[in-house]
């Protein structure tokens, strides 16, 4: 989870013509990116990575249910610490201690002690300002765009933004000079100041001298690298070897080396291979004779005839009868039938089973939840957590509830009460694990595998994940593309089918409509249309209990590719239309839901 991304995007911000980035993957309780969308490298620090029990302040909690924050403990499951104070790194950054509410650190940078989103805004001298261009840089505290002006004198003694007299002007001090025309002279009494090219002190220029080529001394003796093959490397100072098939043994007094087959061992850079010599192999820091010996896992055995298996550091035989080998621990077994479990312990199946690292008698009809068992006909397992099987209860996390009660809600996998908060079922929406807020204060963008919430603001619109202003950047299928001027956001844009999680489906739309559901095949574009491929495509209308499946493949297309959401092949989508027209309105995955038939029909 600390590893960064090898995937490159783009589309998280474009400050110049190619930006790379190459951020960390983002995996939360409730959100799992696995898409390799790049987030801020700055919410690396924030991942839990916990133990399902653990002690908070002497006392053992269940992170299920809370979250420890040196010492203190708080409500809420798979929140983020910033210092003793807990947050959803979905709602709120952490910068200096300090917490800054309403932006995510996934897309956050820190500004002293202040988050800010880099899309729209630039730290600039520990002051937040909003980028007037895409290319904003920053000169102290002031923005300023390097296309056409320039950010000239010195960093302690103050800069300032001037307009470029040309494409091929630069600083010269507190000035700007053509170099076709002009050079910038230093002078010990004064500033630079740009000179004419016949001027004296334009004459005098610095000697660049070409650094020689790097040598290694070892010994006193400098190696030089040969010149190998494609696919070769080098090996000593004169030998090139194939990694794939050769080793290379160097004798470290003359640092020659030399290249053998890979069934072959190597001592002291030679390898004994004349009549009455060895073949010398190491374990650990020793030097053993592999036709006596034994090396498992830096242990020397004597070897035996028919012993060339290692169990952890003890040697056996394939053939040796009794004997089982389970997460490097050999065990000496009375009776067949013995078997390791997927976790590496001894059991045998006709009188036991195992759950995670706990072993029970075997009990008919019982099934593992989590580390206990559990029996499916009387219980329910969410999450590792068994309880009682209720009528139309479903799991939500680690929680069971009645969806159909229009009490509860759940949001990728965090249950809420809306009771508490004094809402209906059919205003609550998610974005995420998150419970949006009533009316139209908070936006949700959604990317595969990721969905940000941001207070909503005039000009902006959503880009995949991200929140850009409209008049700076614009959006084609997730990603960002920088405006080369400024853009007037009064124009009226087609807009494309909403990407809505199942649960925010109207009932009324999803059930009394004829809905499609269906597996993407594949994805492509031609002109400005969408083309996209189904299969085990099928309408059906809940209501009725109409279902009928669909030819595959099943072709549908988007008129509008750029204001479409993303789609992933591979995922199984339900795709709503227009009672009046043939057209797409709202489109919702189904992909992390394992019975998505099921909660349709729960929720109709």
């Amino acid at each position: 989870m600390d590893l960064p991304c090898l995937e490159i995007h783009h589309s998280s911000a474009v400050f110049s013509a190619t930006v790379i980035l190459a951020l960390p993957c983002y995996s939360v309780r409730g959100q799992i990116n696995r898409f390799g969308l790049p987030v801020s490298a700055h919410s690396r620090d924030f991942y839990v990575r916990s133990p399902r029990d653990q002690v908070c302040a002497r006392v053992n909690i269940d992170i299920l249910e809370f979250t420890c924050c040196e010492g203190e403990r708080h409500d809420g499951a798979g929140q983020s610490c910033c210092g003793k104070r807990s947050f959803n790194v979905i709602q709120a950054s952490c910068c200096d201690g300090q917490l800054t509410p309403h932006v995510s650190q996934l897309v956050s940078d820190c500004c002293g002690s202040r988050a800010y989103d880099p899309l729209n805004q630039l730290c600039c001298d520990l002051q937040i300002l909003t980028r007037t261009q895409p290319h904003s840089k920053c000169c102290r505290n002031e923005l300023y765009n390097d296309d056409h002006q320039l950010c000239c004198g010195h960093v302690n003694k103050g800069r300032k933004v001037l307009t470029k007299m040309s494409r091929h002007h630069q600083c010269c001090g507190d000035h700007q000079y053509d170099p076709r025309s002009h050079c910038c002279c230093y002078h010990i009494t004064g500033p630079l100041n740009p000179q004419p090219l016949n001027a004296s002190c334009c004459a005098i220029q610095e000697v660049r001298h070409t650094p020689p080529a790097q040598t290694v001394q070892n010994k006193g003796i400098a190696q030089s690298s040969p010149n190998c093959m494609p696919g070769e490397k080098p090996c000593g100072q004169s030998a090139c070897f194939n990694p794939i098939t050769e080793r290379c043994c160097v004798n470290p007094t003359c640092l020659q080396g030399q290249s053998y087959s890979h069934d072959q061992t190597c001592c002291e850079g030679t390898l004994s291979h004349t009549p009455g010599h060895y073949h010398s192999a190491s374990c650990g820091s020793k030097v053993y004779n592999p036709d006596i010996k034994t090396c498992c896992c830096g242990k020397l055995s004597n070897k035996v005839l028919g012993v060339n298996l290692c169990c952890g550091t003890t040697p056996y035989g394939v053939e040796d009868r009794g004997v089982l080998c389970c997460n490097q621990t050999l065990h000496h077994v009375v009776e067949d039938g013995y078997q390791c479990s997927p976790g590496g312990h001894l059991y045998l199946p006709s009188r036991e089973m195992v759950c995670g690292s706990r072993v029970h008698l075997n009990d008919p009809g019982k099934h593992c939840c989590g580390e206990e068992t559990y029996d499916p006909q009387y219980e329910i397992c969410c999450n590792g957590r068994k309880h009682h099987r209720l009528r139309n209860v479903s799991c939500c996390g680690g929680k069971a509830y009645d969806p159909s009660s229009g009490q509860m809600k759940c949001c990728a996998g965090t249950l809420y009460n809306l009771q508490v908060q004094d809402r209906l079922l059919g205003e609550a929406q998610c974005c995420g694990s998150v419970l949006m807020e009533a009316g139209s204060t908070q936006t949700c963008c959604s990317a595969p595998g990721l969905d940000l919430l941001y207070p909503t603001q005039p000009g902006f619109t959503c880009c995949g994940h991200r929140y850009p202003n409209a008049s700076l950047w614009s959006c084609c299928a997730g990603v960002l593309h920088p405006r080369p001027e400024p853009h007037n956001t009064t124009k009226n844009v087609i807009p494309g089918p909403r990407l809505l999680p199942l649960g925010d489906l109207k009932t009324e739309v999803l059930c009394h409509s004829r809905v499609l559901l269906g597996t993407v095949e594949s994805v492509s574009v031609k002109m400005n249309e969408r083309s996209i491929v189904m299969v085990n495509a099928m309408y059906m209308q809940a209501s009725r209990g109409h279902v009928s499946a669909v030819p595959s493949p099943h072709y549908i297309t988007l008129p509008e590719h750029c204001s479409s959401p993303e789609l992933v092949p591979g995922n199984t989508y339900i795709w709503v239309k227009n009672p009046f027209s043939d057209t797409i309105r709202f489109i919702s995955d189904l992909s992390d839901d394992s019975f998505p038939l099921r909660s349709i029909l729960t929720m109709c």
